[in-house]
């Protein structure tokens, strides 16, 4: 089994949970050798070590390759465009599991490993909230949190390739999963809901995954199985932190970043449009 996933020092406490997660649930039989990659921007060494130390599965770091300084990004990291190019930052040739970096897993990811893609060059869960490019849209939309490839189908059809062209050539509000969803439209496997699942009282979730904000490492009352993992990590000390960041200060600001997003993304379009021009 081989998991990817992307992070920064932003997202630290999200990666341990995750790998811890992953240590304690993701092959629950055993049998299977869980092999883990990630690509950082800003995790330092020590930091790298200590994460290592949440799970007993060997991670390969890679650090981001700079090719993304054309694409959208409102929270001002380009990582979560790293799904769209598996093949460049992994070693797997055929299969591969992504997960974002603010989910945990809860059940054993074997039935994802094992799923039969056919024809299709992805399994996706659907996004809850539907097509955030177009509210009118009703077929299915598939959120990226969590992802199974079928990695020969993607070489053969070079799809990285026409995946970076298509976000370059939009500009989606959600970056990269505006790319998957308009370019593999019809040609993705759909997951049941509990395999991608922001809705945390739901108890047949396999990965729960914190879609919104706050990200429960933002949180004055983060979620109990995600404080649960990191409790079992290195970082179970930052957890007494958390609720000292988030005084009125604090929580203005978070308003306030949601709001600035928000004012950015038609400055942040204008001045990719600009640049797109120049080519």
């Amino acid at each position: 089994m081989h998991i990817f996933t992307a992070g920064d020092r932003n997202y630290i406490l999200g990666l341990a949970a995750l790998l811890k997660s992953v240590d304690l649930n993701a092959s629950k039989s055993g049998e299977d050798q869980v092999k883990i990659s990630i690509v950082s921007i800003g995790i330092d060494p020590q930091q790298k070590e200590q994460l290592q130390n949440c799970c007993k599965y060997q991670i390969e770091w890679q650090e981001l390759q700079s090719n993304y300084d054309q694409l959208l990004s409102l929270s001002g990291s380009k990582l979560t465009y790293v799904k769209l190019e598996p093949r460049k930052y992994t070693k797997a040739t055929e299969k591969l599991i992504w997960l974002d970096c603010d989910a945990i897993v809860l059940g054993s990811l074997e039935p994802l490993w094992n799923l039969d893609l056919q024809t299709m060059p992805l399994a996706a869960a659907p996004n809850v909230w539907g097509n955030p490019n177009n509210s009118q849209d009703r077929n299915p939309y598939l959120n990226g949190g969590v992802l199974v490839y079928n990695l020969k189908l993607w070489e053969e059809e070079q799809l990285s390739e026409k995946l970076i062209q298509n976000a370059l050539s939009n500009l989606w509000i959600d970056h990269d999963q505006g790319a998957l969803n308009s370019f593999l439209a019809g040609r993705w496997k759909q997951l049941e809901q509990i395999w991608n699942n922001h809705n945390t009282e739901d108890m047949s979730t396999k990965v729960m995954h914190f879609i919104s904000k706050p990200k429960p490492w933002e949180s004055s009352a983060p979620n109990q199985l995600w404080l649960d993992m990191v409790s079992q990590t290195p970082f179970k000390d930052e957890l007494k932190k958390i609720p000292n960041k988030f005084n009125a200060l604090s929580r203005f600001k978070l308003k306030y970043r949601r709001f600035d997003q928000w004012l950015r993304e038609p400055i942040l379009k204008f001045k990719s449009y600009l640049k797109k021009q120049k080519r």
